[in-house]
């Protein structure tokens, strides 16, 4: 008899479910009740996991989320928008003791400044995640690892878990607000594919430019590709490294998102078996297509590159 597990699902990942409110405008709050004008805004999908996730989901996966959010306006905004993705929610529960996270970011052309209020974001424990990984998911990705402060404590035991069934892990930490940089090197001999920004692998590493950051990162286990922005990135394991620009400059709209359009892409590539050049060159794809259009989904660059059920990851 043939017991093999089928998974439900090509990615799975605990998300941090938000909207995110954007603010555009070349001014600066002032206190003191100074009143300015800004010259536009919109509401969208918030959350690195969601942004992910929506990528993933564009680009052909199977794709679900676990989170939290609240019996509010911007929690039904939030599923509705998903589900119009084909992001799976059925994991997602509507929590009436939690309201919605939300993110506001006031940008500009290749900056923003950002204030978050966690709600659901920080609502997700242990219990929520599953007992049993191969059985929902081929592959892990783990974002706002940081935000996410219940689940800190029982990542290694579940990354571990997961590597044992056969489930392969990808891992973004974001960024530290406490700048303390805690717990991430404690799970990297469990992930298969890291994707810092330069600035956090430089804090993580302790070194002094992104190329010995990813060099030293690597050496406790996983493909490290490090991003440098419109500098490119450079993909690392062990003395190999590839370094690799994007194909064109864009126009910015904002750089909402555009990290984790681009480990979308990368992943998509890695879990497809392509080259790591070629996951990189899918990875700039989805980077740029998400800087030309304001937020973090409305970009998203839509493309039938995922075999589903057919993923051999590239070594």
């Amino acid at each position: 008899m043939n017991h093999t597990i089928i998974p439900q699902f090509d990615i799975a990942l605990a998300a941090d479910m938000c909207v995110d409110l954007v603010l555009k405008g070349n001014v600066r709050p002032q206190f003191q009740q100074v009143e300015q004008l800004v010259k536009e805004y919109s509401l969208e999908i918030g959350g690195s996991a969601n942004i992910f996730a929506s990528q993933m989901a564009k680009l052909g996966a199977r794709v679900c989320v676990i989170g939290y959010v609240g019996l509010d306006l911007f929690g039904d905004f939030l599923l509705h928008r998903l589900r119009e993705t084909s992001v799976g929610t059925g994991l997602v529960r509507c929590d009436p003791a939690v309201r919605t996270g939300l993110g506001v970011s006031l940008t500009e052309q290749n900056d923003r400044a950002i204030l978050t209020f966690l709600g659901g974001i920080a609502a997700v424990g242990p219990a929520d995640l599953p007992s049993s990984p191969k059985a929902l998911t081929r592959h892990w990705h783990v974002a706002s690892f940081f935000l996410m402060e219940r689940l800190r404590p029982v990542w290694k035991t579940f990354l571990t878990q997961c590597r044992s069934a056969g489930v392969t892990v990808s891992f973004d930490s974001n960024w530290d607000p406490q700048m303390r940089w805690e717990g991430v090197h404690d799970l990297l001999p469990s992930v298969d594919v890291f994707l810092p920004n330069e600035q956090e692998a430089l804090a993580i590493s302790g070194e002094p430019n992104p190329i010995a950051a990813g060099r030293a990162l690597s050496k406790l286990g996983p493909l490290v590709v490090v991003k440098r922005g419109e500098k490119g990135a450079i993909a690392i394991r062990g003395d190999r490294h590839w370094e690799s620009l994007p194909e064109r400059p864009v126009a910015v709209a904002d750089t909402i998102g555009a990290g984790d359009n681009f480990d979308a892409g990368f992943v998509c590539g890695w879990l497809s078996g392509s080259k790591i050049e070629d996951c990189l060159a899918l990875a700039h794809r989805c980077a740029a297509a998400s800087l030309a259009a304001a937020g973090g989904i409305e970009g998203q660059l839509r493309k039938s590159c995922f075999a589903s059920g057919a993923m051999v990851p590239k070594e």
